[in-house]
């Protein structure tokens, strides 16, 4: 442990100036602007880890794949991404977002956490091993995408290519992203949600009328698409009425519940962190709800005058927007098939339009309590203190390495809770980025 902080201590400026250089690269994800500069520069930097690398085209953005030979034929695949969010109003930063600004105990900049900082603390973990130590205990494999921030469309497709080739032998994957736990714990998750998103809109028009002309006359579209919901959600009690929507959804084991009366519960920091009024559970409780049950959200409503004051009119169109988020054992076909058929009669009268918006399937690894055990002692040894998420409450595209792969998935984020990813200053704190780098290290130091 000496050797491995005072090895990172000297070689502080060396990590931080190639951060700097790496931030300065603005790769746009949806506009592909210095993407070949990025994929350039981290190719550099792993050749000078002395691994073999390789671009791989894909339809959208390369993929870089690089391979360090170790002792043994195991061989864990560490996955990471080079590609950033737009830094939108660039007046509303504090300081340039592509310039590194070191203030505050963190590092501001776009990509800081999410994920050039957590990608660069992937590699210099490696590299302090590689410095410390004669070779590697195994066989790593890094493979770092461009196209994270557009939902990885050719994530899937790439993977199943290279399953049966240059990713034939991968025994374990860890997914380096997101962030820690909001106490600042790092975390172990073994799983996450899944996404099912959709659009319903209501049509009962050509154009928008009087409503003195046309009250009592035309149909509101608002009304029907009320009217089309309650087919599909009780509003009351919370329960989502799409036949089959529940099946083959299980609770918690005694191990995860476990995990789950673990980690932190605050009910006043969890509230203000979230802005909400109420927390009207207990621990176990909001857990099991964010981890182990199924979400209905309507995040967004349309329909009609929006500005000041009063305009008598009907409008001829209204539309919402669902968010579903699924857990294990849930099926994306299964439901969407359903709710078309709960819409049947109404999409044949041009009455209503549904739209599918995004499908993510959930993901639940499974793993040897051996590959936990190890893991968890990684970043307990770097960090002192860590936590087991049995399910991440959010949605990544984990299940790609699952079905491609078929082996356990990890993801151990290593930026902070507040990092504002894809929000103005974004950042990740010092402390983070070099825990970091000794939690890389560790996962190969405490190898069996």
């Amino acid at each position: 442990m000496e050797q491995r902080d005072e090895f990172i201590k000297k070689n502080q400026e060396k990590f931080e100036n190639a951060f700097r250089k790496f931030i300065g690269i603005k790769s746009l994800s949806v506009t592909g602007e210095n993407i070949t500069e990025a994929v350039d520069f981290v190719v550099n930097l792993l050749r000078g880890l002395n691994a073999e690398v390789q671009v791989i085209q894909t339809a959208g953005h390369p993929i870089i794949l690089a391979n360090l030979k170790g002792k043994t034929d195991k061989n864990i695949l560490f996955y990471g991404h080079y590609d950033v969010m737009s830094p939108g109003d660039l007046k509303e930063w504090t300081s340039d977002p592509f310039s590194l600004t070191k203030r505050q105990d963190r590092f501001f900049a776009r990509g800081a956490g999410d994920n050039k900082g957590q990608l660069l603390a992937q590699i210099f973990g490696v590299y302090t091993y590689l410095q410390t130590h004669s070779q590697l205990p195994f066989n790593v494999t890094f493979f770092i995408e461009g196209e994270e921030e557009q939902g990885s469309p050719n994530l899937l497709a790439t993977v199943k290519k290279l399953s049966k080739t240059k990713l034939n032998s991968i025994d374990l994957v860890v997914v380096v992203d997101g962030s820690a736990n909001p106490d600042g714990t790092n975390v172990l998750r073994l799983g996450n949600r899944g996404i099912f998103a959709f659009e319903l809109t209501a049509k009962t028009g050509q154009h928008d009328n009087h409503s003195g002309s046309f009250g009592n006359i035309m149909q509101n579209p608002v009304t029907l698409l009320i009217n089309e919901l309650d087919k599909i959600y009780d509003r009351q009690t919370g329960h989502v009425k799409i036949p089959h929507f529940y099946d083959g959804i299980e609770p918690p084991t005694k191990q995860e519940q476990k995990w789950l009366m673990e980690l932190p519960f605050d009910k006043q920091q969890i509230c203000q962190q979230a802005g909400i009024n109420d927390l009207p559970m207990d621990q176990e409780t909001y857990y099991q709800k964010l981890m182990f049950e199924p979400s209905f959200n309507i995040f967004s409503m349309k329909a009609g005058y929006m500005g000041q004051g009063v305009k008598t009119s009907i409008p001829h169109q209204a539309s919402l927007k669902v968010d579903c988020r699924l857990v294990e054992a849930q099926d994306i076909a299964t439901i969407k098939a359903n709710l078309l058929k709960v819409y049947r009669t109404e999409i044949d009268r041009n009455n209503l339009e549904v739209k599918i918006i995004g499908e993510l399937p959930p993901e639940k690894t499974v793993a040897k309590a051996s590959q936990i055990a190890w893991l968890k002692k990684a970043i307990k040894q770097a960090t002192g203190k860590v936590y087991i998420e049995p399910v991440m409450p959010g949605s990544v595209p984990n299940y790609v390495w699952k079905n491609a792969l078929n082996v356990p998935v990890f993801t151990i984020p290593y930026a902070n809770a507040d990092e504002h990813n894809h929000d103005i200053d974004e950042n990740i704190t010092i402390k983070n980025f070099y825990n970091g780098i000794r939690i890389s290290y560790e996962i190969l130091n405490c190898a069996n």
